[in-house]
């Protein structure tokens, strides 16, 4: 219903707008004026208006239809008799074109800032006057006015009033009102939707027919010749713009209805940038009709796209595009008024354009605040079922990873059962198959002292192997901990075979790691040493276990007899479980051997080593 009774509202404006052009307000005409007016021609470096030639004229006046292609400076002669007190008199004049100068019984009261070219812009400037007494007399009084003008731009002096002081002020301020505020308001309200919107896509046309409806907007305005030599190059903007205005706001039409026609817009376009080209070139004898022309043209693509719109919008249109048409129709019967004014069918210098341009801003605004909040309901509306969607996936989440985490408490003991199987297997079950081994050859030779000796080295290696996983589960991860037992028990084994060990620990206490990480170390470490008492033949050996802060180093060097390389293999089993254990730790192993010296390194890199243990301990 409230659409219903805006469309009802913006069709009521569109007839009174269809009124206001067709009918006009009252203009008056020289009856009005209490006395004659005359007219001569004179030349651009007049001072002082001629003898002879004086012609009897009525107002408004344009000069161009008596005096074709003349164009310099027409002196008014204004006369009255004043009747009334001097003391509350008043002068309103409507409009003079281009520019001029006004006396009052020889006395200058206004003078414009350029007489001659590039002429001042005050065509659209209405002027008020409260004349003192002094510049009065009782009887005859005379009005002088030099208007400066080209026949091209309806050179002439327009409705001129002198009477009671008020009622001249309040028609002056009505006048002022419309020629001047209300088209700075709508020119600034034009930049501001254009400003506002004009990343906007879908606006695109619009904001273009907005910069350059700019040129036609500040015409209204502006007093000044600035930056131009010449009244005909100021013009040549204005014009130019014209076509270009039309064009853009067809396109904005056929796009806002999602509507397009490739080559009718290609003809549209060439046409129109002819148009302005023509305007261009045009001689300035011929100005006005390349400037009618190409109005008429304007008016007939405007016309055809207002009326098209009105077609699309309602014939199957969006509620938009109905409010935004009515609009564009109230601005279309605003253009034939100012066209037919500036064709002179019309006697009325008022230009509604940029007055019902303020009309069509209001229904973009319209259009863009109804677009938003539709916007806006259906983001509101998406929020909600996001919501829904985000909650049920986070539920769904929080099972998966409930069930993820059960997996991976099941991986990580399924894992430790491996380790631990691995451990015993590579330890006691090596020593126990070794001694089993030693009692099946020879059992009468294996003294009681050797069986001991057996018996201590499982129980030491059975040590390692509860120390480092019951270390972990009580939260004791460091390394130098660990050691002690594994460096007391090989540091005895080593003097047993009479074979020098020197050990270099360093910077071990702030070592944490996992039970896992730890029996691997140990186990590179106790498979090093022990592969030196089996195999080398060597003297001495040294361990160097050394934490440098980015790295954790472990080096054993010995002077024996070396190991022979087997390809790019290395031999025996031993040493492709240390190969194995380093891969876990993610380390860096290598061994070196000649005669005379071996060295078996492994390096780790702090910083992964902390991510293994943060991954094992999650």
């Amino acid at each position: 219903m409230a659409i219903k009774a805006l469309c009802r509202s913006m069709f009521g404006a569109l007839l009174l707008a269809i009124a206001v052009p067709a009918f006009g307000t009252p203009t008056p005409m020289s009856p009005d004026w209490p006395g004659t007016i005359q007219a001569a021609r004179s030349n651009w470096n007049a001072t002082a208006p001629p003898d002879a030639g004086w012609v009897d004229v009525t107002l408004p006046d344009d000069w161009s239809t008596r005096w074709p292609q003349f164009d310099g400076v027409v002196w008014y002669r204004l006369s009255w008799n004043q009747t009334a007190s001097l003391d509350d008199v008043g002068l309103y004049i409507e409009y003079l074109t281009l520019a001029g100068e006004i006396r009052v019984n020889g006395a200058l009261i206004a003078r414009d800032a350029s007489l001659v070219e590039p002429l001042s812009r005050m065509w659209n400037t209405p002027r008020y006057w409260r004349l003192p007494p002094p510049l009065l007399r009782t009887g005859e009084n005379t009005l002088l006015m030099r208007v400066s003008g080209l026949a091209q731009y309806q050179p002439g002096l327009g409705p001129v009033q002198v009477g009671a002081a008020p009622a001249l002020r309040q028609r002056f301020d009505d006048a002022y009102l419309m020629r001047q505020r209300l088209g700075a308001v709508g020119t600034t309200i034009d930049l501001t939707v254009w400003l506002l919107r004009r990343r906007e896509v879908a606006y695109g046309w619009y904001a273009a027919n907005q910069i350059v409806w700019f040129p036609i907007a500040w015409n209204m305005l502006a007093t000044s010749p600035w930056p131009f030599a010449t009244t005909d190059a100021y013009q040549n903007i204005t014009e130019i713009a014209v076509p270009l205005m039309a064009a853009c706001w067809t396109m904005f039409v056929l796009r806002f209805c999602e509507r397009r026609w490739p080559r009718r817009e290609a003809a549209m376009w060439v046409a129109m940038l002819a148009a302005a080209l023509w305007i261009v070139l045009a001689p300035h004898d011929a100005k006005h009709v390349a400037r009618d022309a190409t109005n008429l043209l304007c008016l007939i693509v405007m016309g055809a796209a207002d009326i098209a719109f009105v077609w699309f919008a309602w014939h199957g249109g969006r509620t938009d595009q109905r409010v935004l048409s009515l609009c564009s129709a109230i601005a279309f019967c605003a253009g034939v008024h100012d066209i037919m004014a500036v064709a002179g069918l019309i006697h009325d210098n008022t230009n509604y354009g940029t007055l019902t341009e303020h009309i069509t801003v209001i229904g973009v605004a319209i259009v863009l605040a109804w677009n938003f909040t539709a916007s806006l309901r259906r983001i509101e509306s998406f929020n909600v079922e996001l919501q829904h969607t985000v909650d049920d996936a986070r539920a769904e989440l929080a099972a998966t990873l409930l069930r993820q985490h059960e997996l991976e408490l099941v991986q990580v003991r399924l894992g430790e059962r491996l380790n631990l199987a691995h451990d015993l297997h590579d330890g006691l079950g090596g020593m126990l198959i070794g001694n089993i081994a030693s009692l099946e050859r020879a059992p009468d030779t294996v003294s009681s002292q050797k069986m001991l000796d057996a018996m201590r080295q499982l129980r030491d290696d059975l040590r390692l192997i509860i120390d480092a996983a019951s270390s972990e589960h009580y939260g004791e991860y460091s390394l130098k901990e660990l050691l002690g037992p594994l460096r007391h028990r090989m540091s005895q084994l080593f003097e047993t075979h009479g074979i020098a060990i020197r050990w270099r620990v360093e910077n071990l206490d702030a070592v944490m790691l996992t039970s896992t990480q730890s029996m691997d170390l140990l186990r590179i470490l106790q498979e090093a040493l022990t592969n030196v008492v089996k195999h080398s033949g060597a003297s001495w050996v040294e361990v160097d276990l050394v934490n440098d802060t980015d790295a954790l180093q472990l080096v054993v060097r010995d002077n024996g007899k070396g190991i022979e390389a087997r390809g790019n293999a290395l031999p025996g089993t031993g040493m492709r479980s240390m190969k194995a254990r380093a891969r876990r730790l993610n380390a860096t192993f290598s061994v070196s051997s000649q005669p005379g010296t071996t060295a078996v390194r492994l390096r780790m890199s702090m910083a992964r080593m902390e991510d293994d243990r943060h991954q094992n301990g999650s």
